[in-house]
């Protein structure tokens, strides 16, 4: 019985144990399943994260935004887009096919096609401001659109330039032309099928003063700074590796002192290829090399001319220059003296000639496209100059009455020889064609739209309208009549060219001689 009683309670415990361990089981059994759900939870979240990644950042999704942002930017500026391709749109197509059917209409067609254009770009002109006498267009400047965005305000339009390819895209380099602290630069590349946003973005360490591209490898650009740097970038390079170039002068030896206000390609032909020449107010014209890394020699190192007592340094500031057409052998070289210095680039110990005309500061310098041995010049002095490379006096002097500020920018037309277009300290770019006056721009416009926002001697001193910013870069575009300009604000505005013949069927002789009967 004992025994009995012991094997029963055994066989309890025995029974208790085996509910107790199952129950366990369970409970474990229970909590690995519970433990398991939540780590497959988990895993899904982080996979649809890393697909989510991988989504954000793949090439179709942006091509795909790209093709998006393309249709809508179509939308909104399909009838300017037209019109910068200098296409008929709408009704002036219909009025341009009657013209055309019916050639003996004079120009009524062009009349209505003129108020039209007026109506849709919405300049508010009656037909009487957009015809000359005998029912001709006159000269215009049509605001298409706009280049600005948010990465722009409050800076300066330095420099601007097409690339030799693409001529639609528009590098803009911004900086400022007197820099207290140093507060960075951008370059910004512009597409017409774009106006809104720029397609890339250069964050530069210092403000930019000049941008060209290369003509053989247009691919690349050169960037002058504020603080003396001259960097080459590689634009085929994805957005994420352009922030560093790919050749600079940083700190070599010839790395210029003070700030670069001008860089240029130059085609030395096959033999030495293409080289980068830069200029800077530490007085020195540098060409440099890409064959062996970023290599430098000075072209020449400028010097001051005439009485020089009391002067701290002997050599003198460089602000611009210019190569003639296919000339690579010379150039010009315009100083803060107010001098233009003719100079050989195998010849550095004196200049070749000296010009004298300016008495201030000589910010640009452009050779005409056409004839080599004349060339433009504008200065703080107010005036826009013509000179030709045998007389060391200017042949013509451009300024408009009512103009007292500096002239910042010039540009000749690539089209025509007799056309160039300037851009003035006081809000105004003007476009003057020599065929027509030598005295009096075809084109004074304001940035505001206006035609004239000076004092009139019968004014009241609270009638003149608010000032308008200066306008410091002018460029025109090699393939269509238009005009693209840079203002202290970061706007870059580009304008439609009406009224004034861009595109002359005339050889290159024909096109010089007309601008020597201008000259003669």
């Amino acid at each position: 019985e004992a025994k009995g009683a012991e094997d029963a309670a055994a066989g309890g415990d025995e029974g208790k144990t085996d509910v107790d361990s199952f129950g366990a089981e369970m409970v474990e059994e229970t909590d690995t399943g519970v433990d398991s759900g939540a780590g497959e939870q988990t895993s899904e979240i982080i996979l649809a994260a890393q697909q989510a990644e991988r989504i954000l950042n793949s090439t179709d999704l942006e091509t795909s935004l790209n093709l998006v942002e393309r249709a809508v930017q179509q939308n909104l500026f399909h009838e300017k887009q037209l019109r910068y391709r200098e296409c008929p749109v709408g009704d002036e197509a219909l009025l341009a096919t009657t013209s055309t059917a019916n050639g003996a209409a004079g120009g009524d067609a062009a009349a209505a096609a003129a108020v039209n254009l007026d109506a849709a770009l919405g300049d508010g002109g009656s037909q009487a401001d957009s015809l000359t006498t005998n029912g001709a267009v006159k000269p215009n400047l049509k605001n298409l659109f706009t280049f600005e965005c948010e990465f722009t305000a409050g800076r300066t339009v330095t420099s601007m330039v097409w690339n030799r390819v693409n001529k639609d895209i528009l590098a803009v380099g911004y900086g400022e032309f007197q820099s207290s602290e140093n507060a960075g630069g951008l370059v910004l590349f512009w597409s017409l099928r774009n106006p809104q946003f720029p397609e890339r973005v250069l964050d530069i360490p210092s403000g930019v003063t000049a941008v060209d591209f290369s003509s053989k490898m247009p691919n690349l650009l050169a960037v002058g700074m504020y603080d003396g740097t001259v960097a080459i970038y590689n634009l085929r390079k994805d957005q994420s590796d352009l922030k560093a170039p790919v050749l600079e002068s940083g700190n070599l030896p010839g790395k210029h002192m003070d700030p670069v206000w001008q860089v240029k390609w130059i085609d030395k032909g096959p033999e030495r290829g293409e080289t980068l020449v830069s200029i800077s107010t530490d007085g020195r014209v540098v060409e440099w090399s890409m064959k062996k890394g970023l290599s430098s020699h000075s072209l020449m190192v400028l010097k001051r001319i005439g009485n020089s007592d009391g002067i701290i340094s002997r050599q003198a500031s460089g602000l611009s220059f210019d190569f003639p057409q296919g000339d690579s052998s010379m150039y010009y070289a315009g100083t803060e003296d107010g001098y233009i210095h003719r100079c050989s680039c195998s010849y550095n110990e004196q200049y070749l000639d000296t010009y004298t005309g300016h008495t201030g500061p000589v910010y640009r310098i452009r050779c005409s496209p056409f004839w080599p041995t004349a060339f433009l010049s504008c200065s703080a002095d107010w005036t826009v100059k013509l000179w030709t490379h045998e007389q060391q006096e200017f042949v013509q002097q451009f300024h408009s009455v009512d103009l007292s500020d500096v002239v910042h920018d010039i540009a000749w037309s690539p089209t025509t020889s007799t056309i160039f277009g300037s851009v003035t300290g006081d809000g105004r770019v003007e476009i003057w064609d020599l065929s027509v006056s030598m005295l009096d721009p075809v084109v004074c416009l304001f940035s505001d739209g206006t035609k004239n926002n000076v004092l009139e001697f019968d004014d009241e001193p609270e009638d003149k309208g608010v000032e308008c910013p200066a306008q410091t870069s002018i460029l025109f575009s090699d393939t269509e009549p238009v005009l693209a300009v840079g203002d202290e604000t970061g706007a870059v505005r580009v304008y439609q060219i009406g009224g004034l013949d861009l595109t002359p069927d005339l050889p290159v002789q024909a096109q010089i001689d007309r601008l020597k009967g201008c000259m003669a």
